[in-house]
Formats: structure tokens, C-alpha cells, sequence
């Protein structure tokens, strides 16, 4: 009897999965590239497939988990709660800091973590976009023209400086240890992905010249130095073959020449853009062939792969073997990050999400952003202001009291800290600070910005957003506070609560205006839209419409309230609703009366102007170098009446500000400064902090001194390295309060090394961080060769009266350049010149030297 129990019990061990047998691919003993084709072989053809889309579902019968790729990571993790928000991406390049830019990113693949662990290692995390294990970030595309939307995404315009910031990014996300990945950093966009107009349809037109010394140096240096897990791959084609079917870039280059070994994802919707916009194809079955075969891994997307390539391979025109090998490219990526093993021995696992938000990393973000601070001008010593000498600042400008994070920007754990609350902090109780809040008499609609709305659900700025999943605002909505109504998921970051189409929304709230007028009030959409304002419907076009903006025009007084409300269903095509108006204009000459009278009866004006992505972001192109026209006639215009100003920046990428340098003392760009900004901001005011950071861009005087946006040859007149005309400030460029002395140049050939060493004495009043520069220019034989092209720098700090030697090594490889004719990398014999300065333009030292 108790024989037969046992045979009972040992029958119904499977069953009820006590002792089950472990599958080879979820045995952590084996290699995974084992476990990788045991689960492959495994898989049915749809559900290979099914792993080929960006928002991988789960296939449970195999214990597969859903995958969710896509969250981002530029500057602070963007979706899936509240994380440190760092400066702004070119902001970090600003610091000139590879060790410190792999801090930032190490802390965010850490907060990153946390959170993939808060939420029960990702099961407990549902919104698509929003997991914690893969980020297409770091943009590392080169910012050729300032005129680019994404420019404030990238680390400057070289390749060198660029190169360098990036490989410490991905290597801060990705973690150093030895079996597993903290998360995967996907640099973007594989290339020449430099313009918003037509950014889907483009063809850049690219010498391999330029493609292999400019555009390609920062991808190389990922893959091959950082060791990059992930590739995103651009909208645009290259010499007439989109990017995204480009099997010269994605195979020839991208693998077999620098030996990328993870997977390609698509910028979003790339693939349908392959029969859309670019016509490469007729058919979308011969887009996720072209793609596939091309080396496109996955789709960032649900068309081309998830609804037309199971079809295509049952046709006949996609093979077995095309399907698995990027299969197997994506899954080797989940099974490095841990996925699929247990908890124990990753390290990563044990990062607890108290991280997130940490005094810690707060203070990172506020050191980030103090060093990433450029110093422009500052004429007679008026920076850093004392506080102990002054009885009244005045704080005025459009960007005093926002906190402008910039695009692909999160939400921050602490309250973030404006310019404005900044300087309050600073100076306490011991000067009179007032703040005159920004009027503009641009005569154009702009974005109805947080600070004029409010909601009833918190009272804080922003509308409260219901999001319908059909078109007849019906159902169970999602609900938040939506700081501005910009509805625009072509050009927006992903988000999930907008990723779909056919659906229906609704704002309502207040318009509180800074000043009585007569207002604009703007509504721009593609569909349906019905708009109230004081409880009267004033906008009723609830139907398919096509883009169009309606204006309708409002009395209001300063302070009061006026009730809005907005509707609008999307019936799928380019979605878009936005809120916008215009303010009244200065007819009286008394818009400006408050900010006079201020500017009169203090002893410094310090304006924060600048831009947003009203002006700049992802699918929107400047059209202009310049600030707008009403922050450039109200800087005169103060001016005018109190010399003492000190103008701070708030953009993501130069300005012409011509007059300002003319006649302002004092100019500082603070970027996106991030969380912390307002901080940073004050403490290199008032000289709690010497600024050193550098520009990444060469700031031009006007938009006639760029080619055309479509020419993409960088010798053709473009960035520091061929610009023949005057800048007005120089690419490396950035003042300090203190002074540094070069001397002792010293330049050494050892084999094939070149050892090049000098000493930087602090000789002025301020201990300080200086930031060596070191150029090289190419012998005269060399064709089209740049005027001069950074090969290293050093950013360090040196106490008042202290000396520092900086050393650089430069090896023959570092000097090469691209043959055209022999379309080969080459070394030529000759004379070349080294320079050591402060910026491209304020070379202190400078030697030639033979090499063979």
C-alpha cells in the first residue's frame, strides 16, 4: 500500500511541478549563447516574430515575460514614475567631464534599477514605453547646424569631444560587471540624422569622407569602446538608401568593420517610412524584408514587423535563418540584463529603489550642472556679484521663474528650482529681490504655458487631461495634470497615454493671465475640436478637419481666473491639439512700466531669456539663430535704464546675440541646467562656484554664416573645423573668474607615440578648474584637411597659485584620415602642428613637429 502511494506521488510530481526538470535555456550554468538557441529552437515562427516588436507581449506557455523596450534616458529616466533630472545632454558635453558624465549615467541606470526592482523586477510595470531595462539613449548624432531641433539631445558638433562623452554615458548605464547588464544604452540615431523638415522622407547626401571622419567616430567609439548593446538606426536614408533598410551601414560598417554584436531597433515608425515616405518599396511585405535582411533587428512599432513579416516569410520572401538571427540578437540582450535567471547572483538585482531621488544624487545633479555652467562675457570683473554689497537685485526674463528641462525630459522626486528661487535661496534675507513676472509683445501664438493655467484637481499649473480610448470622450478615462496641451505624438517622446490612435481628450481649468488685455486664444488640431472659454462654446468643429488653427479673442484682467475647457477626438494620421495664444501687445507703452521702474531702483538686473521647445525640439527646425524679437527689444529696453545687467541663458544651442555682447557686461549660459539649476545658476552669480565649463558648439553671428541645412558636407563651411568666417564665440570657448598661465610645451616622439605635455599655473584670485585643449592641424598635402581638429582635453582643477602638468598620448592611429581615392584610412608623413589653448580660437602653445 505504501508502495503504490509512493508511485502515486512520484507520477504527480510533474504535474504538480515540484521537482520540474529546468529547460537548457533557464539553465544559468550554461553559456548564452546556448541558452539563446535552445530557446530559439523552441519558439514557433509567430512567436519569433512577436519578439521582433518594440512592446514584446509575454508567451507564457514557455515562461517568456512581456518586454517593453523604449524608455529613455539622455539626461534622468523619462517614464515609469519620478527620477533625478541632470542638465540637459549638451549641457553635459558642456562640462568637458567624461568622469563625471559616467557618474551621471551611473546613477541613472542605478535609479533605473531601483525601480525595475520596485516593481517586482518589471512584472509589476504595465505602460508600454515605460520599462527600466532598455534606453534609446545616448543621442550622439553630430550637431552639424544649430538650426537642428535635436540639438540640446547631443553632445556638441566633434566628433572627438562627442565620442568621448558618449562612451562614458553608455558605459555608465550599462554597469562593468562581468556577466551581467545593468541596462541597455542604444546610441542613436545610426546616422546623419542632423533635420526635423522631412525628417521621415530625407536623403543626405554625404561624401564617405565625411560619413567615416565626422559623422561615424561617436558610433564607432560606442560599439567599440563602450561596448554599446543596441544601435537605433535613423529616419533619413543615405545617399539614396534609407537607414533603415542600409545594409552597407548596418552590416558592412556597423558589424563586420567595427564588430557590433548586439541588435539594430528602428527609429519609431522607420519601417512604415520605407514605403510611406521614402518609397523604397511598394509593399510593406518587401519593407520588413529590405529592413531584416538590411540588419534591422527590431521594430520600434506595431506595423512592419509585427503585422506584415510573419506574412512575408510565409510567402517565401523573408528566410528562417533572417528571423533568427535577429531573434537571437534580441534575446541575447535580455538574457545578458538577467531576465531570465534568478535573482541571486546579479548584482543588479539588489539596487534598492531608495536610490531614486537620493541626497546623493541630488547633489550630482546640482555639481553637474554647476560645471556645465559657460561663462560668456564679463566685462570689468561685474561677476560674481557680492551680496554683502548690494541692497536690491531685480529678476526679470522669460525663463526667470520656469524650470525648463528640455525635451525627452522625466519627472523630478524633489521640486525643482527656478532661476529666480535660486537667487531668493542665495541671498536670504540680506537683499530686497524683486521679481517682475514676463510680459511679451511677441504678435504670434506660442504654447499656453503652465504658469498661466491652473485645475481644480490641485490647483497647481497645468489643465487636468482626460484620455478617452474611443472618439466620443465614452468609458473610464486616464486622468492627470497636463502642464501644457501639446498633443503631438509625431514629435513628442513616447507616451502611454497617447500611444494609441482613435481616441478622444479633454482639458479643463483656468487661464490665469499675468496682465490685463486683449487676448488670442488658439486652438491648433487635425480633427475635432470644441473649446469653451467663461462656459461658451467659442470653437465647435467636431469633425475631420484637416490642420487648423482657430483664434477667437478675449478680454482679461491680471490675477483672475477664466474657466477653459477643450475637446478634441483624433481620428488616427498625424494627430495633433494644441493649446495657444497670443498676448497683447505694448499699444499704450505701459506693458513695460513694472520691469522699468524695477530695473530703476536696483542695483543689478540679472534677466533669464532663452528658448524652449516652443522654439527647439524633436520635429521642429529653428528657423533662426536669434532670441525672439519681444526678449531682445525688452533687454534694450531695460538696459536702457540700468547698465548693471547680467543676462543668463536658459536654450539647448547657440544664439546670435550680437548686441548683447556688444553692450550687456555679463552673459551666462546655463543650458537646461536640469533639477538643480536654479541653484548651479546662483551659486556661479555670486561666486560660490568659479564656472569652467566650455562650449561644445561654435556660436554664430548669424544664419547666413551656415550652408544649407541640407548640405551635409562639414567641409563645406561647417563647425569649427572649416568655418573660415568670424564666430561669435568659439568652439571650446568659456571665461573663469580666475587666470591661467600656459607654459613648459613639451612634445616627445616614442615609436609610434607622440608624448605631449605642459604645465597651467592659476595665477589669478580664484581657485578654479581650467580645461586644456589640445588641436593638431594636418600636414599640407593632405586634401581637404580641417583648419583644426580637437584630439584631447583635460579638464582640471587647480588651487590660486598652484601648477598642475597636464600630459597627452597621441599615436599614429589617432592622425589618420580618410583617403577618398584608396577609400582607406591613411597616415601621411609630414610636418604637423600641435596646439594647446583654452578654446579652438585662444591658443596659448603651439609646436610642429616631423613625424614619419
Amino acid at each position: 500500500m505504501r508502495l503504490y502511494r509512493l508511485v502515486i506521488i512520484l507520477c504527480l510530481v510533474p504535474v504538480l511541478g515540484i521537482a520540474q526538470t529546468l529547460n537548457p535555456y533557464q539553465n544559468q550554468t550554461l553559456s548564452i549563447e546556448e541558452r539563446v538557441n535552445d530557446l530559439i529552437e523552441r519558439l514557433t515562427v509567430e512567436e519569433k516574430v512577436s519578439l521582433l516588436v518594440s512592446t514584446a507581449e509575454a508567451i507564457p506557455r514557455l515562461d517568456v515575460e512581456k518586454y517593453y523596450h523604449g524608455n529613455e534616458a539622455l539626461h534622468g529616466v523619462v517614464k515609469g514614475g519620478r527620477f533625478t533630472v541632470f542638465p540637459q545632454a549638451i549641457a553635459l558635453s558642456a562640462t568637458w567631464n567624461p568622469d563625471l558624465i559616467y557618474k551621471v549615467s551611473t546613477a541613472i541606470s542605478d535609479e533605473a534599477r531601483g525601480k525595475w526592482n520596485f516593481y517586482n523586477q518589471g512584472k509589476d510595470q504595465k505602460n508600454v514605453y515605460s520599462d527600466l531595462l532598455t534606453f534609446w539613449s545616448p543621442t550622439i548624432n553630430m550637431a552639424r547646424d544649430p538650426r537642428w531641433g535635436r540639438t540640446p539631445e547631443t553632445y556638441g558638433e566633434d566628433p572627438f569631444l562627442t565620442s568621448k562623452m558618449g562612451v562614458s554615458f553608455v558605459k555608465g548605464l550599462q554597469g562593468n560587471d562581468e556577466n551581467y547588464l545593468k541596462v541597455v544604452s542604444t546610441p542613436k540615431h545610426f546616422v546623419a540624422n542632423n533635420q526635423e523638415d522631412n525628417r521621415f522622407a530625407y536623403n543626405a547626401v554625404v561624401s564617405e569622407k565625411s560619413l567615416r571622419e565626422y559623422y561615424f567616430p561617436a558610433y564607432k567609439a560606442a560599439v567599440k569602446e563602450g561596448n554599446a548593446q543596441s544601435i537605433m538606426s535613423a529616419y533619413n536614408a543615405i545617399n539614396g538608401v534609407p537607414s533603415t533598410a542600409n545594409n552597407w551601414l548596418l552590416n558592412t560598417v556597423l558589424r563586420n568593420e567595427w564588430g557590433f554584436s548586439g541588435y539594430v531597433v528602428s527609429d519609431c515608425g522607420a519601417p512604415t517610412y520605407l514605403v510611406k515616405s521614402h518609397h523604397y518599396v511598394d509593399t510593406k511585405e518587401l519593407a520588413a524584408k529590405v529592413a531584416i535582411e538590411a540588419g534591422l533587428d527590431l521594430e520600434c512599432g506595431n506595423d512592419i514587423y509585427a503585422k506584415h513579416l510573419l506574412s512575408a516569410f510565409k510567402r517565401g520572401m523573408v528566410s528562417q535563418s533572417s528571423i533568427d538571427k535577429s531573434v537571437k540578437r534580441v534575446l541575447k540582450a535580455r538574457f545578458k540584463l538577467g531576465i531570465f535567471d534568478s535573482t541571486d547572483n546579479n548584482p543588479y538585482t539588489k539596487i534598492s529603489p531608495e536610490v531614486i531621488g537620493s541626497k546623493k544624487h541630488q547633489n550630482l545633479a546640482l555639481e553637474t550642472s554647476r560645471q556645465s555652467i559657460v561663462l560668456l562675457k564679463n566685462q570689468n570683473h561685474i561677476l560674481p556679484l557680492n551680496s554683502d554689497k548690494i541692497k536690491k537685485i531685480t529678476v526679470v526674463g522669460f525663463n526667470a521663474n520656469q524650470v525648463v528641462f528640455g525635451d525627452y525630459s522625466g519627472l523630478s522626486v524633489i521640486k525643482p528650482i527656478s532661476p529666480l528661487e535660486g537667487i531668493k535661496n542665495k541671498v536670504g534675507d540680506k537683499v530686497e529681490v524683486k521679481y517682475v513676472k514676463w510680459k511679451t509683445a511677441a504678435r504670434n501664438l506660442n504654447i499656453l504655458e503652465a504658469e498661466n493655467l491652473r485645475n481644480d484637481f490641485n490647483d497647481e499649473p497645468g489643465l487636468y487631461g482626460e484620455y478617452f480610448d474611443d472618439k466620443f470622450l465614452e468609458g473610464t478615462p486616464q486622468t492627470r495634470v497636463d502642464k501644457v496641451v501639446n498633443f503631438d505624438p509625431v514629435n513628442n517622446p513616447p507616451d502611454p497615454y497617447t500611444n494609441y490612435r482613435h481616441k478622444s481628450m479633454r482639458w479643463t481649468g483656468y487661464i490665469k493671465p499675468n496682465f490685463s488685455g486683449t487676448y488670442k486664444i488658439g486652438v491648433n488640431s487635425d480633427d475635432g475640436i470644441r473649446l469653451w472659454l467663461n462656459n461658451e462654446l467659442v470653437v465647435d468643429a467636431w469633425h475631420n478637419r484637416g490642420a487648423t488653427t482657430d483664434q477667437v479673442e478675449i478680454n482679461m484682467e491680471a490675477g483672475e481666473k477664466y474657466a477653459i475647457k477643450l475637446e478634441y477626438f483624433d481620428n488616427g494620421g498625424d494627430a495633433v491639439c494644441q493649446l495657444l495664444w497670443e498676448v497683447p501687445g505694448n499699444e499704450n507703452g505701459t506693458l513695460y512700466d513694472e520691469d522699468i521702474e524695477a530695473a530703476k531702483t536696483s542695483d543689478y538686473v540679472i534677466a533669464v531669456m532663452g528658448i524652449n521647445k516652443t522654439i527647439e525640439k524633436e520635429g521642429k527646425d529653428r528657423t533662426s539663430l536669434n532670441l525672439p524679437e519681444d526678449q531682445i527689444n525688452y533687454i534694450k529696453e531695460i538696459y536702457a535704464e540700468n547698465k548693471n545687467m547680467i543676462v543668463v541663458l536658459v536654450a539647448g544651442s547657440s544664439l546670435a546675440i550680437n548686441w548683447m555682447d556688444e553692450n550687456i557686461p555679463a552673459i551666462v549660459d546655463a543650458w537646461y541646467p536640469g533639477e538643480s539649476g536654479g541653484t548651479a545658476i546662483a551659486d556661479v552669480l555670486f561666486g560660490d562656484y568659479n564656472p569652467a565649463g566650455r562650449l561644445p558648439f561654435t556660436f554664430y553671428k548669424s544664419i547666413t554664416d551656415l550652408p544649407p541645412m541640407d548640405d551635409y558636407e562639414v567641409s563645406n563651411g561647417r563647425t569649427y573645423m572649416y568655418f573660415q568666417g568670424e564666430e561669435l564665440y568659439p568652439f571650446g570657448y568659456g571665461l573663469s573668474y580666475t587666470k591661467f598661465d600656459y607654459s613648459g610645451f613639451k612634445l616627445k616622439k616614442n615609436n609610434d607615440k607622440i608624448m605631449i605635455s605642459a604645465t597651467i599655473k592659476n595665477t589669478g584670485d580664484y581657485d578654479g578648474d581650467e580645461v586644456v585643449q589640445l588641436y593638431y592641424k594636418l600636414p599640407k598635402t593632405v586634401p581637404k584637411r580641417p583648419i583644426k581638429k580637437l584630439i584631447g582635453f583635460n579638464r582640471t582643477s587647480i588651487n590660486i597659485g598652484k601648477s598642475e602638468k597636464v600630459e597627452f598620448e597621441i599615436s599614429r592611429k589617432d592622425l589618420q584620415f580618410w583617403d577618398e581615392e584608396k577609400k582607406q584610412w591613411s597616415f601621411e608623413s609630414g610636418d604637423y602642428e600641435f596646439m594647446l589653448g583654452t578654446s579652438s580660437k585662444d591658443i596659448r602653445l603651439k609646436k610642429i613637429i616631423s613625424i614619419n
